[in-house]
């Protein structure tokens, strides 16, 4: 079963000292051939690798991206007037763009599942769309 990456949990992935690390690489790994990653999601990691950890971790993120370790999945322009609806329908999580992508491409693609370190946004898009969230936020898996 597929699952569309948010920036957040890829962010983490490369992330060694990000709380949500080991979580990212547990899902990473085993969903390995199974990661879609929205294009608008692409622009925000790239940036946040780059600000944040340097040029050798976006270069091993690019890496990726040419090796195919993630499927990119393109938002067409039909599905726009969809994100701004969910943006509009939800102006009080004051979502943007990538999270309102990533629900509209969720319609678009059929796939339910969103990796999200997100928790505060999707949550409530997770019971009004009917997605199942993962990986178990770290606090929630140091209870079990």
């Amino acid at each position: 079963m597929a699952v569309l990456l948010d920036s957040g949990i890829l962010y983490a992935y490369y992330d060694r000292s990000d709380r949500w690390h080991r979580a990212a690489v547990e899902l990473i790994t085993a969903e390995a051939g199974r990661l879609l990653l929205p294009s608008p999601v692409v622009p925000e990691v790239d940036h946040l690798l780059g600000t944040r950890l340097g040029r050798a971790a976006r270069l091993q993120f690019y890496r990726g991206l040419v090796e195919a370790s993630f499927l990119l999945v393109d938002l067409s322009q039909e599905r726009v007037a969809r994100l701004r609806e969910i943006d509009e329908q939800f102006s009080a999580l004051d979502l943007g763009f990538v999270d309102s992508a990533l629900v509209a491409l969720t319609e678009t693609t059929g796939v339910k599942r969103i990796a999200t370190a997100d928790r505060r946004h999707f949550e409530p898009l997770a019971r009004a769309f009917d997605l199942t969230l993962v990986p178990t936020p770290p606090e929630a898996e140091a209870r079990r």
